[in-house]
């Protein structure tokens, strides 16, 4: 009986350092933070985008036409 209790003291003991490791486990933290920072960043200019190109229509289209037109002036 005193070799059961001890056992399974012993397993919940290592249940409990797993868990502990487990969430104090931060070694992808870095990786995380840094694609999430990209992917957010990507929204918000795709988010500009999508405004500027609702707002003002042509803006595109006559900013790359004007810039067509320099390059093609100089050849």
């Amino acid at each position: 009986m005193k070799n059961l209790g001890h056992s399974i003291r012993k397993k919940i003991k290592s249940t409990g350092n797993k868990a502990v490791a487990a969430l104090t486990d931060t070694r992808g933290e870095i990786a995380t933070s840094t694609i999430g920072g990209i992917i957010v960043g990507v929204v918000i200019v795709g988010l500009l985008i999508v405004a500027v190109n609702q707002f003002f229509p042509g803006f595109f289209s006559d900013m790359f036409d004007s810039m067509a037109d320099k390059l093609n002036g100089n050849w």
